[in-house]
């Protein structure tokens, strides 16, 4: 047997070996869960009785508590269109990247002299695709639905078909993250004339393919946002009711099918490694082209002052607002945009402009402290990692596979999945809300490390370069715990009314009254995605300033 042969074998068996033992750890985090939830549920769930009229049985979980089911039916039932919906928008994520990647070769063919118009397509391919991954898809959703049925038409009626709206909306976010990690993998070699276009291609087509499958946790995630995941539905009903069997069992079955997933994607990449492997990072044509289209100082201080004025705003914003947060006034109950109110007011008369001041400060707030939670644990992680890979051999790498074990077994649930388990314990509030975020970022920021130092800038090592991510790691954290923050709040868990926060905002009456007043969907819509494209955008330009040559590590926030 070769060297190669060799290699390639040894880490076929540490990737499988590694996937059972985190399928086992799933497993054991899920027994003490269980074992810690039921006393409470028992109580809670026991003061009234279910639904279809028979006391359940507590020590019975394979049938639901609410209908007496067979949780095994339930789940079957929801299976099949779950699989359709995450397959056909991994499929149309897949087609749109390609497509736009294709474009942005074609654009860089032509502008690429003189040196001024590098570095504009630059910065414009840094705004382009920020921008989209700031959209959350429930803000997508909520602006589908206003300007579809105020423009008059109905909506598509599914019919217990595949809802194609919905498969789109799943499509967006991944569509995004794979056009980063293509731009990565391009600029590696798109000036090193030994690599053909055939080979190139088919490189990219690997990679794009390989992070599309590490993605399902996130596309299981924006499915359930969306309201396109039966399964994922069932989930939240489930938790709503305290129908533990149920839930327990569902993400059960995400947790498996993540971990499954994944594991095929890194036989791919183990597989696909040998043939047609990229050439190391200090060649000339890299770094020639790395010092031509470099982010500008310049961008990158305008990137730090737009994070600077978001943070100003949830600081001193609330001071500035023209009314009270809470105050009612029912004869200016939906009054539209105006002198006396800018952006309107909502159902019961409150201005439209206090609560997205107040509701800016709740969100960067909360994510703030999860941030400042997570931070110095997640950097010691990255750091461990690294200095366990140094030895560069397999010894290396199934001891670096030890250290990011726990990290598996926590990034095996889909990040939504993980945070209303977690919710459902503690309850929601401002805290709860803040300290389950830091707990769902933590593994994710490990990752982020990782990603870093495995792509470290050209001419730092890899030890630097976990250092130099920090301060990406933290940015994209913040992002991460901004959207976090307002889906939870979106799907009525997070921090509770009358707080204002902005996934409440759009939620509550922004979702009820949107026909008759959209200004109360649009303005929180429009402003959570402007700041999580301000941080997203900084953590970006930071990224390629430095010089990291994966442009993977934002996707690590959405597992």
């Amino acid at each position: 047997m070769t060297a190669t042969a060799r290699r390639t074998a040894i880490a076929t068996a540490r990737r499988i070996i590694f996937s059972g033992l985190t399928i086992l750890g799933v497993w054991v985090f899920l027994i003490v869960l269980r074992n810690f939830l039921a006393p409470g549920a028992i109580e809670s769930i026991g003061q009234s009785r279910p639904a279809f009229g028979v006391a359940p049985d507590f020590n019975d979980w394979s049938h639901s508590w609410s209908t007496g089911k067979p949780v095994a039916d339930m789940i079957n039932l929801r299976t099949g269109l779950t699989l359709q919906v995450v397959g056909l928008g991994m499929l149309l994520a897949l087609g749109i990247a390609a497509l736009l990647l294709c474009l942005g070769m074609l654009v860089r063919r032509v502008t690429a002299r003189p040196e001024w118009l590098v570095r504009t397509r630059t910065i414009l391919r840094l705004v382009f695709i920020s921008g989209g991954v700031s959209i959350p898809v429930f803000v997508w959703s909520v602006l589908y639905l206003v300007f579809v049925i105020r423009s008059g038409n109905q909506l598509p009626s599914t019919h217990g078909q595949v809802p194609w709206w919905s498969v789109f909306s799943v499509s967006l976010l991944p569509a995004w993250l794979l056009i980063q990690t293509g731009h990565g993998e391009q600029s590696k070699w798109q000036d090193n004339p030994s690599i053909s276009y055939k080979q190139k291609a088919a490189q990219l087509g690997i990679k794009l393919v390989v992070r599309l499958l590490k993605l399902v946790g996130a596309i299981i995630a924006v499915a359930m946002l969306a309201g396109a995941a039966p399964l994922g539905n069932l989930l939240m009903d489930s938790l709503s009711s305290m129908d533990l069997p149920v839930a327990f069992r569902v993400a059960w079955y995400f947790a498996v099918a993540v971990v499954v997933v994944k594991l095929a994607a890194d036989l791919i990449e183990i597989a696909c490694r040998p043939a047609g492997a990229i050439p190391g990072p200090q060649t000339p044509g890299e770094t020639r082209d790395r010092l031509r289209t470099a982010i500008p100082k310049g961008w990158l201080i305008f990137c730090f002052i737009l994070v600077f004025v978001s943070v100003m705003v949830a600081v001193i914003g609330p001071a500035l607002a023209p009314y009270g947060v809470n105050q009612v006034s029912m004869t200016d109950r939906l009054a539209p945009p105006s002198a006396q109110h800018i952006l309107g007011t909502d159902n019961v008369g409150r201005d439209t402009l206090t609560r997205l001041l107040y509701g800016i400060r709740t969100t960067l707030g909360v994510s703030l402290l999860s941030v400042a939670a997570l931070a110095a644990i997640a950097a010691g992680w990255g750091v461990l990692a690294r200095w366990a890979s140094k030895a560069s051999n397999w010894v290396g790498e199934a001891v670096e596979d030890a250290i990011m074990l726990p990290r598996d077994v926590l990034c095996a649930f889909p990040w939504l999945v993980l945070f209303l388990m977690l919710i459902t314990l503690t309850g929601p509030g401002f805290l709860q809300v803040a300290f389950i975020g830091g707990l769902v970022l933590l593994p994710r920021a490990a990752g982020m490390m990782q990603e870093a130092y495995r792509s470290p800038p050209v001419g730092r090592s890899p030890t630097g370069a976990v250092l130099w991510a920090i301060a990406v790691m933290l940015l994209f954290a913040v992002a991460g715990g901004i959207l976090y923050t307002s889906a939870i709040s979106y799907l009525g868990v997070g921090v509770p009314p009358p707080q204002p926060e902005l996934g409440s905002l759009l939620s509550g009456s922004g979702r009820v009254y949107m026909i008759q007043a959209p200004w109360i969907a649009l303005a929180p819509s429009i402003v959570l995605s402007l700041l999580v494209f301000v941080w997203v955008m900084a953590g970006d330009a930071v990224l390629e300033r430095l010089g990291f040559r994966s442009k993977a590590v934002w996707s690590k926030v959405m597992e």
